[in-house]
């Protein structure tokens, strides 16, 4: 009787809590430091005083390949709740330029929180000084005027549409992050570049000059800076900051995570944190990320591709 009564313990299934039991893992594909990586912070503060969730979640940057590395990890990792990702739409991009194998929807979208407003900056002492002084530099020898980016990010495919739409050609050239392409432009290696509109404000100081911003209306940080509509090349566009889960996933700790993070959204010292980085304060659930990346792959894929 009593070696009946352990094998049906044995056998019993285990019982698990509520999820989560033990902490969740904030993947960031770029260098502590930066403006995503800022955000991920935020949040986790957030979560942590207000108790959002019954354990903890610790922020692990994994740099490499635009966002590829870290957002692979998530991708790769086991799909229980207990690893997600916060990245931007170069999640989508660089599955058509070929970097990577995967896009938006190889995850599960948790949802949206927040955007950062867009823009171009040139060195201070530039001639070029507004956004018809741009175009015609670029039209002067088509294909010389540099511009420094990071291939397969927005800081890429934005300035893709714009070129587009405004009907020039840039030369682009590798340089990396916001710091990186700074120091390009201030070394005279090229002469452009697409920054956040806090990045621009703050990097004003070395010598940078905000050009044009490709918000809707004129950003309030930057009040004196023309968006790109005024400047006569309507792109308006801005950078979703979203998180992703392993595809499979569980519905149920989606939602767990997502209430979290909603509940995170509404809170003021979040609403400053995020000022203060000059992100915006929306959440957006799975279906409007989801319909935005696909929008936006609409439009950008055949741009990339050609």
């Amino acid at each position: 009787m009593k070696r009946l009564l352990l094998l049906s313990l044995v056998l019993l299934p285990l019982v698990h809590g509520a999820f989560p039991e033990k902490p969740i893992k904030f993947i960031v594909p770029t260098n502590a430091g930066g403006g995503i990586d800022a955000q991920a912070r935020i949040l986790q503060r957030a979560i942590g005083d207000h108790k959002l969730l019954p354990e903890k979640v610790v922020v692990v940057n994994i740099p490499g390949g635009g966002g590829v590395v870290g957002t692979g990890k998530v991708k790769s990792a086991k799909p229980d709740g207990y690893t997600i990702g916060l990245w931007n739409a170069g999640l989508v991009t660089s599955r058509v330029m070929g970097i990577s194998k995967f896009d938006h929807t190889d995850f599960e979208i948790i949802g949206m929180t927040g955007y950062t407003e867009l823009g171009l900056a040139v060195k201070n002492d530039s001639s070029i000084k507004t956004v018809s002084d741009l175009v015609q530099r670029a039209n002067v020898k088509p294909g010389t005027l540099k511009f420094s980016t990071d291939i397969g990010t927005p800081v890429h495919f934005i300035p893709l549409m714009f070129a587009d739409e405004a009907d020039i050609e840039f030369r682009f050239v590798q340089t990396g992050g916001g710091s990186k392409r700074l120091a390009s432009i201030m070394g005279g290696h090229t002469e452009v570049s697409l920054f956040s509109t806090l990045a621009m404000l703050t990097f004003s100081e070395a010598g940078l000059r905000p050009l044009l911003v490709f918000s809707e209306d004129r950003n309030e940080l930057l009040p004196n800076v023309m968006t790109s509509k005024e400047g006569g090349v309507n792109v308006v566009l801005t950078e979703p900051r979203f998180w992703i889960a392993p595809k499979g996933t569980p519905e149920d700790r989606l939602t767990i995570l997502r209430g979290a993070l909603t509940k995170a959204m509404a809170l003021p010292a979040v609403h400053e944190d995020f000022a203060s980085q000059g992100i915006a304060p929306v959440f957006a659930d799975a279906d409007q990320v989801t319909q935005e990346l696909d929008t936006l792959l609409e439009k950008i894929g055949p741009l990339i591709k050609r």
